[in-house]
């Protein structure tokens, strides 16, 4: 998923310093040998991954599949919008979903959500699709919970037609349609809640319920990238001094050994973007950093520098390398809290798989 680019040049030296230019090439030779054995886990620690894992397999088949159906979804609800014909595709699912969005963006939000539900009982699987509807829950909801923060009281704050969506559609296919595409719809769905209604009280049972249901994926597909990540990010930002109320107590390094894992399966598959991988190498920067282990962590961050993400992005990298080892947990755990409180930017929106 990385490539390292390296040029050198040789000038021809006297004879009395060869010795010292031999030196220096042996030095480089071993730099450049450690950073190989670093990146492919001989140094980091990165964990075995079967040669026979496919693309499908680990959930990462034809991303770039995905960005052009995440191209096509837009452009057709633009045109919706704009009352343009959008172009014939054959694509029930895709249009129905794209005539929803529309709908939604014209202020008609429950008829759009009622087209979206229909479209995605035409593709349960489609995580574009699936995604699509979750992210228009999500701002609605956000919406309405803005403008019920300027009203006297908080009582019902959100419309009943809203108010158990995504969920109760997700659940209701993966019920009907089981699979790991419409489970991990669902517990995604979970942590929206999370970010929407980050009171303990709520926060606390809906990322067990997601971890649950990421598990059940990962009893089933080991090397689902998705829902490795999915229930890494649930163990890094639980909060370090609390405890979780949950049946089976997640081991210190959960969250370290489920973002390895993708990294390294993501190393093995490839096609990922440049944010996708800084994302990746980031956040398992932080896991590291979460169980007390400051220079491992501070090694994945300059990955993720070097990886050519966005400014965000090293920007974010940028703050992680200002922060001394006895005060990194408690800089994390900011930083973390505060990445959660970005409702513009939803942790749970899967598009960074494929965008």
């Amino acid at each position: 998923m990385m490539r390292a680019h390296t040029s050198t040049a040789f000038a021809p030296a006297p004879a009395a310093r060869r010795h010292g230019g031999l030196l220096a090439l042996g030095a480089l030779g071993l730099l450049l040998l450690a950073a190989v054995a670093t990146w492919r886990g001989g140094l980091l620690d990165l964990p075995p991954v079967p040669r026979d894992l496919t693309a499908e397999r680990a959930g990462l088949a034809d991303l770039r599949g995905l960005a052009g159906r995440q191209r096509a979804l837009e452009a057709a609800a633009a045109a919706a919008v704009a009352s343009r014909a959008p172009e014939q595709s054959g694509d029930a699912a895709l249009a129905g979903a794209a005539a929803g969005l529309a709908r939604i963006r014209h202020g008609e939000w429950e008829p759009g959500l009622q087209l979206m539900r229909e479209a995605l009982e035409l593709a349960p699987r489609d995580l574009v699709l699936a995604n699509a509807y979750r992210m228009a829950v999500f701002r609605l909801k956000r919406a309405a919970l803005r403008d019920a923060a300027q009203r006297r009281t908080l009582a019902e704050e959100l419309p009943p037609a809203l108010a158990q969506e995504p969920i109760a559609t997700l659940g209701r296919l993966r019920r009907e349609q089981p699979c790991r595409e419409t489970t991990l719809a669902l517990a995604l769905a979970h942590v929206d809640e999370m970010l929407l209604f980050p009171a303990l009280e709520i926060k606390a049972p809906a990322s067990v319920e997601s971890v649950n249901l990421l598990t059940e994926i990962l009893k089933q597909d080991p090397f689902y990238v998705p829902a490795l990540y999915g229930r890494g990010l649930n163990y890094l930002h639980r909060p370090a001094r609390l405890v979780w109320p949950e049946a089976h107590k997640a081991a210190p390094d959960a969250a370290p050994r489920d973002l390895g894992l993708c990294v390294a399966i993501g190393r093995r598959i490839g096609g990922g973007s440049p944010e996708l991988v800084a994302t990746l190498a980031l956040t398992l920067g932080d896991a590291y950093a979460k169980t007390g282990q400051a220079q491992r962590a501070r090694s994945w961050w300059q990955i993720a520098e070097n990886a050519g993400g966005g400014k965000d992005l090293r920007a974010a990298v940028r703050r992680r390398f200002t922060w001394q080892d006895d005060e990194v947990l408690d800089r994390l755990e900011a930083e973390l809290d505060q990445r959660m409180l970005d409702l513009d930017h939803p942790l749970t929106d899967l598009s960074i798989m494929w965008r």
